[in-house]
């Protein structure tokens, strides 16, 4: 096997005070390592070789795709279901490097065809990106998206809720998809706009809980059961999504 690990990211140390043994986990294109207090630096490096082989089939498994699919792709599907949208992505090679904000044509209201990989799905619009800087402009427009209605629907769950916050504020993030400081500042990754809405409303009513629990004990958990009854689920789905390869280019 092709040792990968050398386009692997950095792995990021986490020291938790009860974490009981060394643990290694790769989720949203970043690797984790969860120390224990005290871990020598020797036992640490020593644990890593022993896992080198796991972690080089695990993240060829889940984030080595082929070199086409770390771009955008002609045809694609962008979904964004907070919206009930979906766009068909259009690559333009004569469009201008320097467009900063990709074009969107008017709604066609068609069914993909055949020899898409999507059938019998109606697209809203196709949006028109530059073939250069397709990902670049697609992630603009996204967090664009995401600024605009993840702000407000945090606040009518808040208001529904009985919840109080400071300010929210949509950023790209690649680690969290969502935090929230002692002053109740929210923070919303703007990659939940692309999310089931089951598994975006479990995030939001997740950190408007921590306006009252900031912690994740019982007493949270609690917090959170009142609100989103199958939050268990919402939790597991959250971790077995993946986003597009092209969301995550720096």
């Amino acid at each position: 096997m092709t040792d990968l690990l050398q386009s692997m990211p950095p792995i990021q140390r986490r020291v938790k005070a009860n974490a009981r043994r060394l643990k290694l986990r790769i989720e949203h294109h970043q690797i984790y390592l969860t120390i224990p207090p005290h871990s020598s630096e020797q036992s640490i490096q020593a644990f890593l070789r022993q896992s080198r082989d796991w972690l080089n089939t695990t993240w060829a498994r889940a984030y080595a795709p082929t070199a086409h699919t770390q771009t955008p792709q002609q045809g694609e599907i962008l979904h964004l279901p907070l919206l009930n949208q979906h766009w068909q992505i259009q690559l333009e090679s004569a469009l201008s490097a320097s467009i900063a904000k990709p074009l969107l044509k008017p709604a066609v209201h068609d069914s993909v065809g055949q020899n898409s990989l999507v059938h019998d799905l109606i697209i809203n619009s196709i949006i028109c990106v530059s073939a250069e800087q397709a990902a670049m402009q697609l992630r603009g427009w996204v967090r664009e998206q995401a600024a605009q209605h993840l702000p407000r629907r945090l606040a009518q769950f808040a208001q529904y809720g009985g919840f109080s916050y400071r300010r929210c504020q949509v950023r790209h993030a690649k680690t969290r998809w969502g935090s929230c400081s002692s002053q109740a500042v929210i923070s919303l990754n703007a990659g939940l706009i692309l999310l089931p809405v089951p598994v975006l409303d479990y995030v939001l009513w997740h950190e408007l809980c921590h306006t009252r629990q900031l912690n994740h004990s019982a007493q949270f958990w609690q917090e959170v059961a009142q609100v989103d009854a199958d939050y268990l689920s919402h939790r597991q789905q959250l971790k077995a999504i993946k986003l597009p390869a092209w969301w995550y280019q720096a």
